[in-house]
C-alpha cells in the first residue's frame, strides 16, 4: 500500500511541475483569498465558560446560578485599603458614584455598607455585647465631647486634653484620654515629619468597626468579540481611581480583582508575551532551518509554504468553527511545529538525491515517491490524535482538534503542490552541497554498536518511570497558571489568605426561605466552613434589646449632640495650646504613663520643626494638624446621631441593590458559603467543595467550576489520548502492514510518555489547564518520526553506516529542533501557564527524541528484519 501511495503521490507531483507556474499562480490566489477570508470572518471568543460543554451537571447548576443571579457573573472587585476606616469609606463611595455615571460599562454597584438605609441601621449589626461596649465607651467619652459642643476645633480638643491631665486623668479611663493621648502623639509625631496622620475618630469611639477595607463590586459589560473584552471596563476604572482625589492619598490604596480582572491581565500577559514569543519562535526556527538545509532559497520557499497552508488552515476555521478560543489560538503554532517536519523531510530527501547526481525535477519526484507515503500516514495519524478529542467534553481542546488536525492535511496537499512548485521554480542548486558526516551520527553510532544494552536500559528506565506515575499531578486551579505577581492575583492571594476571598465562595439556590435556612443551619456546623450566609444574615437578631440600648445612648449623648458649633482655625491659638498641654504633661512627669511621655516628646519634635520652618509653612503645618485632629469628628458624630435613630425592620425593609444579589426574581434564595481556611491550594478547595456538597449537592461557584473542570479536562485527554491510541495505532496497522513495524513505532512513544511523566514528578511539575496540551502534540509528533524511521528501514534500507547516516534521521533530528525551538522560548516566559507549556513541551520533545534516535534504531537492528 505504501508503494501504491508513493506511485500515485509521484505523478501527482510530475504533473504539478509540468504546470508549476500555473500551480503557484492558483496557490497565489487561493492563499490571498483564503487570508482575506480568515480576516473578515474568524472571531475571537475569550469567554472561557464556553470552554467545557454546558451539558455537564456541575456546568447546568452554575449557568443556572449565572441566570438567576446575573448581578453577581462575572464581577469585579475593588478593594480600597487606608490607613483610616473613614477615608476608605470616602474613597469606596466616590468610585461606586463614578462607576453609577457610566451605566453603558457598568452595572449591578454595590459597596458594602454604602446608603442610607446602612448608616441608619447598622448598629443594629452589632451584637448586644458589641452595643453595650460601645454605650460604655460613650459614656467615657460624652464628657470630652460635651465640652466640644460649642466650641469645635482643635485648640479646643487640646484644651480639653489639657485639663485632663491637670486634672490627673492622664492614667486613662478607655476612650476619657488614654486612646486621644496616643492618636496625638502620633499625629504630632508625623506633622514633625512632614506628614500626614489623620485621627480615626470613628477607631476611637467603635475599635470594633475600626477595620480600613471597604469592597466595591459591579458588573462590567464586556464585549467578548474583542481579544481583550474587559479592556474598556478595565480603563474606566483605572481612569476613575486615577481621578478620584481621595484615592490619593499616600495611605490609601485601591486594587482590582475578581474574575474578569484575573482574566483581563492574564490576556494582556498572553498577548505580550506571545508576541515576543512568536518573534523568538520565528527567529530560532529559521535559523534551525537554515542549518539543516544550507540554503536561503530553500528557507524562503519553505517559510512561503507555511505561509500558504497556515492561511488555508485559518479559513478553515472560520468557516467551520467561526471563532478561536483561548485554546484553539494555538493552532498557527502547533501548525507551523508540525508542519514543518512535512517540508523538512521532503526537501533533506531532496538534497540527498541531488548529492547522488540526480536531476532537480528527479530529484523532487523521486523524493515525493520515497517519503510521501510515510508524510500520509503522519498526517493521518497526527489528525487523529487532534481529532480524538473531538467527541470530549471539553470544547476548547475539541475545536482546536477539529482545526488542528485538518491543519494537517492541509499542511500534506500544500507540501505535495506548493512545495514541489516553488522548489522546481527557484531552488538553482542542481548538484546540491556536500556536507561532512553529520554529528549525530559521530555521537549515536558507539551508542547504537550495543543496541541489547541499549534496549535493557530503556526497560530498566522504563520501569522505574512507571513506578512514579501515581505520584503525578494535576493543578486544577487556574489561578496558578496567572502571574502570581499581577495586582489581581496577588490580591486575590492575600484576600485568600485572610478568609476573605470574595469570588471564591461558594453559593447554592434554595427555593425557599425556609430550605436556605436549612442549608445555612446545617454547613455552618461544618469545620471547612467560616460562615454561611442568606437573605435572612442581613435582618439582625434581638433588634428590640438593641433598640433599647441605642435609646439609653441617646439619652445619654444628650439632644442635638452632634450640632457643634465650630470655632474658626486659629495656627497661633493652635501652637499656645500644644504648649501648654505640654507644660501640662511636664508638670504631671512623676505620674506620666508611656502614652503622655510619648505625647510630650512629640509635642516638643513638633515645635522644633516649626522653628525650622517660615512663617507661612508653619501656618499651613499648624492648619493641617488641626484637620488632621479633628477632621473626621463631625461626620462620625453625624453617623452616630442617625444610627440612634435605628427602627426595628424585617427583610422587606432591605434595600434593592441588596436583594438582587441574594434573591432571584422567581423568588429563590441565594445561600453563600465562605471557607474556614485558604483556599488558594488543591487540597483546600478540595475540602471545601467535597464538604458543603456533602450537605448541598448543587452547590456551586468558582471552587466548585476549578475542582469540576479539572476533573473534567484530565478525563477529556485521558479519554482522548486513549483514542488517539487506538486510531493511530489502526491506521499503522493498515498501512504498514505488520504488527512487528505497528509495535516497533509504538514503543518509543509509549517510553517517552512515561518517562515525560516521570520527570515532572522528579523536577516538581504539575500537569496544568495549560500545559496538558502538550501529551497529544508529544504522541504526534513522536508517531511521524518513527513512521518515517521505520519506513525507510522498509522501503530503502541503507546499504551502510545504518539508519542515522540517512537524511531520514536528519530530518527527524532537524524537526526536532524546530519543534523545541517553536515551544522551547515559552519556558522563559513571565506568564506560568506558558512558562509551564513550554518546560513541559522542551522536556518532553527532547525524551521523545531521544528514545526515536536511540532506542527505535536500536529495535530496529534486533528486532527490525522483514
Amino acid at each position: 500500500m505504501t508503494d501504491w501511495i508513493g506511485s500515485r503521490l509521484a505523478a501527482w507531483v510530475r504533473l504539478v511541475l509540468r504546470f508549476r507556474r500555473l500551480t503557484l499562480l492558483i496557490a497565489l490566489v487561493g492563499g490571498g483569498f483564503c487570508l482575506h477570508y480568515a480576516v473578515q470572518n474568524l472571531g475571537i471568543n475569550t469567554d472561557t465558560a464556553d470552554m467545557i460543554s454546558p451539558k455537564l451537571p456541575w456546568r447546568q447548576d452554575f449557568i443556572e446560578y449565572q441566570k438567576s443571579f446575573p448581578a453577581r457573573t462575572r464581577n469585579l472587585i475593588i478593594v480600597v485599603d487606608a490607613a483610616i476606616p473613614e477615608r476608605a469609606d470616602a474613597v469606596a463611595a466616590g468610585l461606586a458614584a463614578g462607576l453609577r455615571g457610566q451605566p453603558e460599562l457598568y452595572q449591578a454597584v454595590f459597596a458594602e455598607g454604602e446608603g442610607d438605609f446602612f448608616e441608619r441601621n447598622g448598629l443594629l449589626y452589632l451584637s448586644v455585647a458589641e452595643l453595650e461596649a460601645l454605650a460604655e465607651r460613650l459614656a467615657e467619652a460624652q464628657p470630652l465631647l460635651g465640652r466640644m459642643k460649642q466650641r469645635f476645633g482643635g485648640v479646643r480638643l487640646i484644651e480639653v486634653v489639657e485639663e485632663s491631665v491637670r486634672h490627673g486623668q492622664a492614667g486613662g479611663e478607655g476612650l476619657a484620654l488614654q486612646p486621644v493621648l496616643h492618636e496625638l502623639s502620633n499625629a504630632l509625631d508625623a506633622a514633625s515629619h512632614g506628614q500626614r496622620y489623620t485621627i480615626s475618630w470613628q477607631r476611637l469611639i467603635r475599635p470594633e468597626n475600626g477595620q480600613a477595607r471597604r469592597y466595591v463590586l459591579l458588573q462590567p459589560i464586556l464585549d467578548f468579540e474583542q481579544m481583550e473584552p474587559a479592556k474598556a471596563v478595565m480603563d474606566g476604572v483605572r481612569q476613575l481611581i486615577a481621578n478620584l482625589p481621595a484615592a490619593q492619598s499616600p495611605d490609601v490604596r485601591v486594587r482590582v480583582t475578581g474574575e474578569v480582572a484575573m482574566e483581563h491581565e492574564e490576556l494582556t500577559s498572553l498577548s505580550r508575551g506571545a508576541g515576543w514569543s512568536s518573534v523568538a519562535a520565528l527567529v530560532m526556527v529559521t535559523v534551525v532551518l537554515y542549518i539543516a538545509l544550507r540554503s536561503i532559497v530553500l528557507l524562503l520557499i519553505s517559510v512561503g509554504t507555511l505561509i500558504i497552508g497556515l492561511a488555508g488552515t485559518a479559513a478553515f476555521a472560520a468557516a467551520t468553527v467561526g471563532h478561536l478560543n483561548l485554546v484553539s489560538v494555538a493552532f498557527a503554532i502547533l501548525y507551523i511545529g508540525l508542519g514543518v517536519d512535512f517540508i523538512i523531510h521532503i526537501l533533506m530527501r531532496v538534497k540527498e538525491l541531488l548529492r547522488q547526481g540526480f536531476s532537480l525535477e528527479r530529484a523532487i519526484i523521486d523524493s515525493v515517491r520515497g517519503v510521501g507515503s510515510s508524510l500520509v500516514i503522519c498526517a493521518m495519524t497526527t489528525a487523529a490524535a487532534f481529532y480524538a478529542f473531538i467527541p470530549t467534553s471539553f470544547q476548547g481542546v475539541a475545536e482546536l482538534g477539529l482545526i488542528s488536525g485538518t491543519g494537517m492535511f492541509i499542511s500534506l496537499l500544500v507540501s505535495l503542490t506548493v512545495l514541489p512548485a516553488l522548489t522546481a521554480q527557484y531552488f538553482q542548486d542542481a548538484q546540491g552541497n556536500m556536507h561532512p558526516r553529520w554529528l549525530g551520527a559521530r555521537v549515536l553510532d558507539p551508542i547504537l554498536a550495543r543496541p541489547r544494552s541499549v534496549v535493557v536500559v530503556a526497560g530498566i528506565v522504563a520501569i522505574g518511570a512507571a513506578l512514579s506515575l501515581p505520584r503525578a499531578s494535576f493543578d486544577r486551579n487556574p489561578i496558578n497558571l496567572r502571574d502570581p505577581a499581577s495586582e489581581s492575583v496577588a490580591t486575590l492571594n492575600e484576600l485568600a489568605a485572610a478568609g476573605e476571598a470574595l469570588p471564591l465562595q461558594m453559593v447554592a439556590i434554595a427555593p425557599d426561605s425556609g430550605i436556605a435556612s436549612e442549608w445555612v443551619q446545617a454547613v455552618s456546623d461544618l469545620s471547612t466552613v467560616n460562615r454561611a450566609s442568606s437573605l435572612d444574615s442581613f435582618v439582625p437578631d434581638d433588634q428590640l434589646e438593641k433598640q433599647l440600648i441605642l435609646q439609653d445612648i441617646d439619652l445619654l449623648m444628650g439632644p442635638g449632640f452632634a450640632e457643634l458649633t465650630h470655632e474658626t482655625p486659629n495656627p497661633e491659638k493652635l501652637r499656645s495650646a500644644l504648649q501648654n498641654l505640654r507644660e501640662a504633661l511636664t508638670t504631671q512627669a512623676e505620674e506620666q504613663d508611656e502614652a503622655s511621655a510619648a505625647l510630650s516628646r512629640n509635642i516638643q519634635r513638633f515645635f522644633g520643626s516649626l522653628d525650622a520652618a517660615d512663617k507661612e509653612m508653619t501656618q499651613s503645618k499648624l492648619n493641617q494638624l488641626e484637620q488632621d485632629l479633628i477632621g473626621t469628628l463631625p461626620d462620625q458624630l453625624a453617623r452616630l446621631a442617625r444610627g440612634l435613630m435605628a427602627q426595628q425592620f424585617s427583610r422587606d425593609a432591605l434595600p434593592e441593590m441588596l436583594r438582587i444579589r441574594w434573591l432571584s426574581p422567581e423568588g429563590r434564595e441565594l445561600v453563600e458559603f465562605t471557607a474556614a481556611e485558604d483556599i488558594s491550594g488543591n487540597a483546600a478547595t478540595e475540602r471545601f467543595v467535597e464538604s458543603v456538597r456533602g450537605v448541598v449537592v448543587t452547590a456551586t461557584g468558582l471552587p466548585v467550576v476549578y475542582q469540576e473542570a479539572g476533573r473534567t479536562v484530565v478525563q477529556a485527554f485521558q479519554r482522548g489520548f486513549l483514542y488517539a491510541a487506538l486510531l493511530v495505532g489502526a491506521i499503522l496497522f493498515v498501512f504498514l502492514r505488520a504488527v512487528r513495524d505497528s509495535i516497533l513505532v509504538i514503543i518509543p512513544i509509549g517510553l517517552a510518555a512515561v518517562l515525560t511523566t516521570a520527570l515532572t514528578v522528579v523536577l516538581g511539575l504539575e500537569f496544568n489547564f495549560a500545559n496538558i496540551i502538550a501529551m497529544p502534540l508529544l504522541l504526534g509528533v513522536g508517531v511521524d518520526s518513527g513512521i518515517h524511521m521505520v519506513h525507510r528501514m522498509r522501503s530503502e534500507p541503507p546499504a551502510e553506516g545504518g539508519i542515522i547516516e540517512t537524511s531520514t534521521s536528519k530530518a527527524v533530528f532537524a524537526s526536532g529542533l524546530t519543534t523545541v525551538a517553536s515551544f522551547g522560548n515559552l519556558a522563559f516566559s513571565s506568564h506560568p501557564g506558558m512558562a509551564s507549556m513550554g518546560q513541559l513541551l522542551t522536556l518532553g520533545m527532547i525524551v521523545m527524541f531521544v528514545a526515536t534516535l536511540i532506542l527505535l534504531p536500536a529495535l530496529l537492528k534486533l528486532w527490525g528484519e522483514p
